[in-house]
Order: structure tokens, then C-alpha cells, then sequence
């Protein structure tokens, strides 16, 4: 019996599944997610706002803590509030885009803890200015924030939280660009933040830019927003 190359030929069959795929947060932890990337953020607007001139050299920076002590309170605390619900929201963010970008994702939870461990020492250093001016000690007060020799302590923690935020905010924008859960203004705002706070450092804008991530990013995880996907045409 002879066989043909026609009847020898194979055919394949592909079946494309078009339904959607489930959203990563459903139900009630939709909602606990939206509002973990949104307080931290909002937190910070309000931590920059009570105090207006966080970029002022360190006398006038005191000076002004003693002469509104009832908003540096504020700000501070706002702040330290912040931290943990900052932890939260990037966690809810590496959840998301690890489905499409495991790596990259995980690279940014490694550097954005390293940048929220800074953050926290930071706050910390703060606080120990706040108080010793509050105690009378100005000028201990400005030796604390004005350090000329920080060591090797002072240098891991400009990497922790230098490093840390400005490789962490990058991978995450990235991986966050690819996912298909995530609008791409998310993105154009989190650009918008880095560029603002960490490199022409305007406090207030740039950590409003990161709220209006936060509130787009809780919109889309509320509604189940999904982008369509480009179909690859076969060959």
C-alpha cells in the first residue's frame, strides 16, 4: 500500500482560549487592595503639604518645626503612617505584575524594601531632630540633620533608600507596563514621580503624581480592567 506526502502530512489544530483570565484580586480583597496603593501615597501628599518648606537648610527647617509645632506633629506622623501602608502597596503592585513579569518583579519587591527600610531610618533620624528641638536644643537639633560624618552606617543608608527607591520605582513601572491589569497612565504617572521627587526633588508634585498612580491603579483593580492583548498574526 503506498502513502502519499499528503496523507503523511500532519495537521495541527490550534484552539485559542478567548475567554478572559480572572483578575488577580476578586471580592472583598479587591477592595482592601485599592485602598493599600492609595493611603500611603495620600499620607505623603499630606506629610509634604503640612510641611511646606522640607527642603529649606536645617536652621530654617527648625525654626519653622518650633514656630508651627502643631503641623510638624502632623507631618510627622502622617509620615511615619505612611511606611507600612507603602509596604502594602507594593506589595499589591509586585502581585500584580509578577503574573507577566515574575523577574522583574521580584528584582523591585527586593529594592523597594531596601528603600522602605531606608525611609523608616530616615523617619527616624527626623524624629530625633524634632524632639531635641522641642527639648531646647536647636542646635543639636541641626547636628543631627546636618551630620558631616555619617560612617558606614550613614552611606548604607543613602544605598537602602537612594538605591532602593530609584532601582525599585524603575523595575516596578516596567514590570507594571507589561502587565495587562494595569493602565498604562499608572505608569506615566509613576515616570512622573520619579522624575519630580527623586531627581528635581518637588516633594509635593512628585508624590502627588504617585497618588494619581495610586488612584488609577485602585480603579482598575475595583473594576477588573484587562488590556487587550495584540493578536500575533501566524506564519
Amino acid at each position: 500500500m503506498t502513502v502519499s506526502r499528503t496523507e503523511e502530512q500532519i495537521m495541527t489544530v490550534i484552539v485559542e482560549d478567548s475567554r478572559p483570565v480572572s483578575p488577580v484580586f476578586a471580592g472583598k480583597a479587591r477592595w482592601a487592595a485599592a485602598v493599600l496603593v492609595t493611603v500611603g501615597a495620600a499620607l505623603q501628599v499630606a506629610e509634604f503639604l503640612l510641611e511646606p518648606g522640607g527642603n529649606a537648610v536645617s536652621t530654617q527647617r527648625i525654626a519653622w518645626w518650633l514656630a508651627h509645632p502643631d503641623r510638624i506633629d502632623l507631618s510627622k506622623a502622617a509620615g511615619m503612617l505612611a511606611v507600612p501602608f507603602l509596604i502594602g502597596q507594593f506589595f499589591i503592585m509586585v502581585t500584580i505584575a509578577r503574573r507577566h513579569s515574575r523577574r522583574i518583579a521580584t528584582a523591585a519587591a527586593v529594592f523597594l524594601t531596601a528603600a522602605m527600610s531606608g525611609l523608616a531610618a530616615i523617619q527616624g533620624v527626623e524624629m530625633a531632630a524634632l524632639w531635641a528641638a522641642q527639648a531646647g536644643h536647636s542646635d543639636v537639633a541641626v547636628s543631627i540633620l546636618d551630620v558631616s560624618d555619617p560612617g558606614l552606617p550613614g552611606a548604607v543608608l543613602f544605598v537602602l533608600f537612594l538605591g532602593g527607591a530609584m532601582f525599585g520605582t524603575v523595575s516596578i513601572n516596567v514590570a507594571l507596563w507589561r502587565s495587562p491589569y494595569v493602565p498604562r497612565l499608572v505608569v506615566v504617572f509613576g515616570v512622573a514621580f520619579v522624575i519630580m521627587d527623586l531627581v528635581l526633588g518637588w516633594g509635593v508634585a512628585g508624590h502627588l503624581a504617585a497618588l494619581a498612580a495610586g488612584l488609577v491603579l485602585a480603579w482598575a483593580i475595583i473594576t477588573g480592567y484587562q488590556r487587550k492583548q495584540r493578536k500575533s498574526s501566524a506564519h
